[in-house]
């Protein structure tokens, strides 16, 4: 399955304002993400909703996608399988 489809489908929309994802999928607290996305310091591209400074941060579920995808490749290639012997 497609990653970016499956959050599309769970958030119902392409972009999600980081506070929505940033426990789950950053393991981030919102305060720490929204201080982590005015830095740069996420691992995606973060954007504001608006030209407020009190605008919405947001990111778009490709970049999450893509990054979800990473990670589950990296953990492909580190994972050691080692059957138990019957």
């Amino acid at each position: 399955m497609n990653t970016a489809f499956l959050l599309m489908a769970q958030f119902n929309k392409a972009v999600i304002p980081i506070t929505d994802i940033c426990d789950e999928y950053f393991g981030l607290s919102a305060s720490v993400a929204i201080r982590y996305a005015k830095s740069g310091k996420l691992p995606i591209p973060a954007f504001r909703a608006g030209q407020s400074n009190k605008s919405t941060w947001m990111i778009n579920v490709t970049d999450l996608a893509e990054y979800l995808d990473q990670l589950r490749d990296q953990a492909k290639k580190d994972h050691i399988f080692s059957p138990k012997a019957a």
